[in-house]
Order: structure tokens, then C-alpha cells, then sequence
């Protein structure tokens, strides 16, 4: 027993979160061993709840914390703190060893755990709340004491800014009049204690910052990537790869923008202010003349906003194009080295690449420009300040040292206000960032019932009750009226011309795609109301050309069941002709594949695939052209073991070779996206002008 999911299991039930602890045995990989209370902790937050591990005593935690927690024992297990009553020195548990809710005197409890808990609570955010700058900021909140304490040392750093211009004031208007030596050794002890405070401070808020930064990246990455392998296969087929890859990384420029640029913002916006101030106890003329510089750059900014918005969003899709050429050529670099294409592949990367410069050296010249002429204008007030401030001097309204005091804190001044200016810009690149990250973050994961069944056993009868299906709404009707009845245990063949719509009928009954009308049934139950990871983790599909990862020959059997013994695999290995080419390899089933199983031939990458939707046990097994990639003997090791594969289960043969299927136990035909004739291949042959009979006949001819 896991005593860590069934703890999980009571509190979430408790806190009225819905848990599916098989599918969460699934997705996790996770033994009949207690798992650390590191994945406990990942899998809860997976479920929406919060959740933190604790080391402290119950007296502590029972006023800080809301009941149930989840408290880890002695010997690792876990069971859960149900409440504690102070008056009566005694603790209510519930232990999943035992399976039942007891209370225990603090002698006996104190015996039992180590003081270690995980609090848990409610939904943090529901899943209907839209993707923006928002979604980052609640991260940042949820920081908010390490935040705190970058603020506060910002703001005290920045305070020392203002020690050099008056440092300078002092020993030009006195220590350099008066000659007072002593007077300067003192500033100079001082400044150098407050120089190396600076640096101190400066090295705490930068190390904060940097963990805070990286645990946030880590935080949002994970979340990213899990939405967007759940969403559905639509999604990525309507997207090029190097298109979705560009967005992903999108995620470092807005979490960069919102840690970095939130404490400078906060700091730049108060400083603004005390700095003014300080400068109009100097001078008000001055000030004014800073004021008025500052707001002039401040306005070339606003006025090439929309234009530099345009560049940047030109720059994305030129640079999304490149990733996705780039990919698309490396994947089929074999079928351009076939075709001797070297030359045309780079001549478009070549058109690709230069569309991205070109469109990079626009927004980066108009960047320049606008930087060049910002700079320009704060000359400009230098000189200007320089200028008035001497005849200020000259008149005894200022002294020398307050005038270059002056001057200082005006450019101390100007340096957080042109960076305000410059975050405007920064805000239009992440602006841009939000809009592109948000089609993958704001589109719908796939569609499941807020009440997804689990059946306690999959049977295998599967029913098409005139189902309709087209891809896009604009798009042609793939399949049209298909109706069937599917008794458990059956061996069904479909075969038919290319793009009669086979394989669609095996996507819908994966629920990888939903029908635009009519219902798919497994077991008399509408597939939609089924849980999509437990209905595909009991349906084996082998497609004709299949993916393995990097990683060894076993790794990629059980990649379904990591759990899954060696002698487990090496029946399914035998049974799918695995074992005859494997046990001829010097490090056998540690031997490995390569990326995209290169390393092995295509028969052999194929026959791994049938081992690996195998090694589960589905009560429903779906071969899409599954044999037409096996050369003669491996086909015929696979014929061989036909039956024993489909015994006790509901098996598809999608296929074109018609003799793969004539012995199984109803053969349906499409054409057109319509199920055309049904029956045993003696029955379809006995239909004169039968469609199947054509195909049959015409194959025959061939052979």
C-alpha cells in the first residue's frame, strides 16, 4: 500500500478536490513503494492544491495551520492529522495501514512521527482565469517576503546613491576651502564603511533575487509544459513545431520582465521622487530644466511605441519561421541528403535567415535611433544645467559644490526615470511575449467532464451510434453516418481505399478527437464522460510509423508500465519477435535506441512498438498499419502470434493488405468516410459487385 497517495487521497477528498489515484499511479510512474515527500508534494500541487512541506511541532503547526496534514512517520510512511484536542493531550489520525481513524495520547504520537508535515489547502486558482501578466504577478505575490526583502535593500542601496553628491559638496565647499584634512580622513573612513555595506547588500538582494527568479522559472516552466501536454491534438497539428518551441520561450522574457522590472519599477518610482525634492532644495530653476529634458524623452517614447510594436511582432514570425525550418529540415535531413537537395535547403534557410535579419535590423536601428536621441537630449540638459547653474554661481546663489552636487543628483535622477521610460518599452516586448505564450496557456485543455468516469474494468464492446466527424468546422465531412456495434472480444478489420477514413475511426475511439456529432460508446458509456488518460492507458495503439525515445530498448517497452517486471517484458518481447534481435545485441535490452530509435531499423523500431502496446495489457488493441513496415519473417512472427495477442481482447486491424484481415471476426469497408459493407470475409465475397470483393480481387491481381 502507498501510504503517501492515500493520505493525499483523504485530505483532497476532504478539501472536496476530485483525485483519480490509478490515472495519478499512471502519469507519475509511481510504485507499490511510499513515495518522497518531494513527489507527494509535486503531485498535490498537480491536483490545484497548495502545498508545502514543514519541519515543526505540532503544537506550532496546530496554530498556524488548517486540519487535515499529511504527517510523515518514523519509518517513512505517511497517515494524516485529522485535529488535535490541547485539553486532552491527544491527536486524531487517520493511518492507511490500518484504514481507520483513531485518536492517540501525545506520548504515543510523539513515538510515532518526526515532526515533519506537509500542509495542504484549497484550490489556489480556478482553471477559468485567462493567461496575462496577472498569471506571473500572483507568483510574485506569492514570494512576497523574500520580495520584501529585495525592496528593502533596494531601497536602501539607492540610498546610498545620495551619500556621493554630498560627499563631493563637503570636501569641495569645506575640506578644499578650509584645508580640513581631518575632516576628509573622516568622510573618507565613512564612505569606505558605506561603500562596503553597499557591496554586502548588493551581493544578499543579488543572490535573492537570482534563487527567487530561478524558483519561479522552474514553477512556471513545470505549469507551462504540463498545459501544454494536456491540450488536445489539434492544437499541434495546426501549428508548425518551431512555431510552438518560440513561444514556449517566450516564458523568460516575461518572468525576466516581471521579477526584474517590478522592484526596479517600485524603487525607480519612489527615488523619482526624493530626488526631485532634493534637487528643488538646491535649485528650482534647475530642477525645472531637468523636468522638462526628462519629459521631453519621455514623449519620443510614447510616439514610437506603435511602430516599434509592429517590428517586434514582425521579428517573432520571422524568427518562428526560421526555428520551424530549421527543425523541419534537420528531422528530414535523410530525405534531403536522398534527393541531393543540399542546394534548395539552403537557399530557403538562406531566404528564411534573411527575412529574420532584416526584420532584427529595423527594430534594432529604430532602438538605436531612439536611444541615440534620448542621449542627445540628456547632453543637452548637462550642458544646460552646467550653463545656468555657473551664473548661479557667479550671482552666490550656489556654490561650486552644490552646483556639481546638483549636476550628480540630476543624472542620478534622469538614470531611474530613462530606465521607467525604457521599461515602457521593455513592457511592449513582453506585451508581445503575453499575446504569444497566451495561445498555448489560454487554449482549452482537452474537453473532459467535470465528472470523468473511471470504469472499474474495460470490457472492449465499443458502439458508433451515427457518428459524424470533420476536422474543422469549414472542412469536409470525414466520416459520415458510421454505425456499429462492437461486441467485446471481437477481431475487427477495416479496410478500404487511402483516405476513406480508417484511421480517423481509431483517433475517435482513442478520443483524441471528439465526433462533430453522433456518440463513440466503450462499455455502454459515451467515451466524453470517460477520463481520457485512463481510457488510453487501456488502449494499446501501434501506428506504422511510430516514435521511440532516446533511451534503451526496455525503457522504451515499459514506457507504459514502468513498473512492469523483466519477465513480463520478455513475454511480449518473444510474442512480438522483440527477443530474436535484441538477445543478438552485446548489452541486450540495455542497448540503446538513439534519438527517434535510429539506431535500429525500421521492422525493429515497429516491433518495439507492438511490445510496448503490449507490455500494459489494453482490453483494446488498435494495429493502424502496424505490419506494413515489418519485413517478411518479422510479419510472419506477428501473423503467428495473431491470436494469442487478440485473445481476451477487442483488437482493430486497420489495413490495406486485405489478406492481414480475413480472419477476423467482421471486417468493415469504408469508402468515402462510409461504413460500405460488414461481415466475415466469406460473407463479403459472396456479395456480387461487392465493394470488398473489388478490393479483395484487385489485390490478388497484384500478388
Amino acid at each position: 500500500m502507498n501510504s503517501g497517495l492515500v493520505s493525499l487521497e483523504v485530505v483532497a477528498r476532504i478539501n472536496k478536490v476530485r483525485i483519480d489515484v490509478p490515472n495519478i499511479v499512471r502519469e507519475h510512474c509511481i510504485s507499490s513503494d511510499d513515495i518522497a515527500s518531494d513527489e507527494l508534494v509535486r503531485i498535490a500541487k498537480r491536483l490545484g492544491l497548495r502545498a508545502k512541506k514543514k519541519n515543526i511541532s505540532l503544537d506550532k503547526c496546530h496554530k498556524k495551520y488548517p486540519y487535515p496534514i499529511i504527517a510523515q512517520a518514523k519509518d517513512d510512511t505517511f497517515f494524516v492529522v485529522l485535529g488535535y484536542k490541547e485539553d486532552e493531550q491527544s491527536v486524531l489520525v487517520y493511518i492507511p495501514a490500518e484504514g481507520a481513524t483513531r485518536s492517540v495520547a501525545m506520548e504515543e504520537y510523539s513515538q510515532l512521527t518526526t515532526d515533519r508535515y506537509i500542509i495542504l489547502s484549497h484550490r489556489l486558482l480556478s482553471e477559468s482565469v485567462r493567461f496575462g501578466l496577472g498569471w506571473f504577478f500572483k507568483e510574485v505575490i506569492n514570494a512576497k517576503g523574500i520580495m520584501a526583502e529585495i525592496l528593502l535593500a533596494s531601497f536602501v542601496v539607492q540610498l546610498f546613491g545620495l551619500v556621493t553628491p554630498l560627499f563631493t559638496q563637503v570636501i569641495l565647499d569645506k575640506v578644499l576651502v578650509h584645508r580640513a584634512m581631518t575632516t576628509l580622513k573622516i568622510l573618507a573612513i565613512g564612505f569606505i564603511v558605506i561603500a562596503v555595506f553597499e557591496y554586502v547588500l548588493n551581493l544578499a538582494r543579488n543572490y535573492l533575487f537570482t534563487h527567487t527568479a530561478n524558483k519561479m522559472d522552474a514553477k512556471l516552466g513545470a505549469q507551462l509544459f504540463r498545459h501544454l501536454l494536456s491540450l488536445p491534438c489539434p492544437y499541434f497539428e495546426s501549428r508548425r513545431v518551431g512555431d510552438t518551441i518560440a513561444r514556449v520561450r517566450e516564458l523568460e522574457n516575461i518572468r525576466n520582465f516581471v521579477t526584474n522590472k517590478t522592484v526596479s519599477v517600485i524603487i525607480d518610482l519612489v527615488f523619482s521622487v526624493v530626488f526631485v525634492v532634493v534637487m528643488l532644495m538646491y535649485s528650482m530653476q534647475l530642477t525645472f530644466i531637468v523636468l522638462g529634458f526628462v519629459a521631453a524623452i519621455g514623449l519620443l517614447y510614447l510616439c514610437i511605441t506603435p511602430e516599434l510594436r509592429r517590428r517586434l511582432n514582425t521579428k517573432f514570425e520571422m524568427g518562428a519561421k526560421s526555428n520551424s525550418y530549421l527543425v523541419e529540415s534537420v528531422t528530414g535531413i535523410q530525405t534531403v541528403k536522398s534527393l541531393a537537395i543540399e542546394g534548395s535547403i539552403q537557399r530557403k534557410w538562406e531566404d528564411h535567415l534573411g527575412h529574420y535579419v532584416h526584420s532584427n535590423f529595423k527594430m534594432t536601428n529604430m532602438s538605436n535611433i531612439t536611444r541615440g536621441t534620448a542621449g542627445f537630449l540628456q547632453k543637452l540638459m548637462t550642458i544646460s544645467i552646467l550653463y545656468l547653474g555657473v551664473r548661479l554661481v557667479l550671482d552666490n546663489e550656489l556654490t561650486i559644490g552644490q552646483l556639481i552636487a546638483f549636476n550628480m543628483l540630476s543624472g542620478q535622477f534622469a538614470g531611474p526615470v530613462l530606465r521607467l521610460i525604457g521599461v515602457w518599452n521593455e513592457l511592449q516586448q513582453t506585451l508581445l511575449s503575453v499575446e504569444k505564450l497566451s495561445d498555448i496557456l489560454n487554449h482549452p485543455s482537452e474537453i473532459q467532464s467535470e465528472n470523468a468516469i473511471v470504469l472499474n474494468k474495460l470490457e472492449g464492446h465499443v458502439v458508433f451510434d451515427n457518428v459524424q466527424f470533420k476536422y474543422a468546422p469549414d472542412a469536409p465531412m470525414v466520416l459520415n453516418g458510421i454505425n456499429v456495434k462492437i461486441p467485446a472480444g471481437s477481431c475487427v478489420g477495416i479496410v478500404g481505399r487511402s483516405g476513406s477514413g480508417k484511421s480517423t475511426v481509431s483517433k475517435l475511439i482513442q478520443r483524441l478527437y471528439m465526433p462533430s456529432s453522433g456518440s463513440v460508446r466503450i462499455d455502454d458509456v459515451d467515451i466524453n464522460h470517460v477520463s481520457p488518460i485512463w481510457l488510453r492507458s487501456n488502449i494499446g495503439v501501434v501506428l506504422q510509423e511510430n516514435y521511440l525515445f532516446s533511451g534503451t530498448i526496455k525503457e522504451n517497452i515499459v514506457m507504459g508500465a514502468p513498473n512492469a517486471s523483466m519477465d513480463l517484458v520478455l513475454h511480449v518481447a518473444k510474442v512480438t519477435g522483440v527477443h530474436d534481435f535484441v538477445s543478438r545485441m552485446p548489452k541486450g535490452y540495455d542497448s540503446e535506441v538513439g534519438e527517434r530509435g535510429e539506431g535500429l531499423s525500421g521492422g525493429q523500431r515497429q516491433r518495439i512498438a507492438i511490445a510496448r502496446a503490449l507490455i500494459t495489457d489494453p482490453r483494446i488493441l488498435i494495429f493502424d498499419e502496424a505490419t506494413s513496415a515489418l519485413d517478411v519473417e518479422s510479419e510472419l512472427i506477428i501473423r503467428r502470434n495473431l491470436h494469442h495477442i487478440a485473445k481476451g481482447r477487442t483488437m482493430f486491424i486497420i489495413a490495406h493488405k486485405i489478406s492481414i484481415v480475413k480472419k477476423c471476426t467482421v471486417i468493415l469497408a469504408m469508402d468515402n468516410g462510409e461504413l460500405v459493407e460488414a461481415g466475415t470475409h466469406d460473407e463479403l465475397m459472396r456479395i456480387p459487385n461487392g465493394y470488398y470483393k473489388k478490393l479483395y480481387t484487385l489485390q490478388e491481381c497484384i500478388d
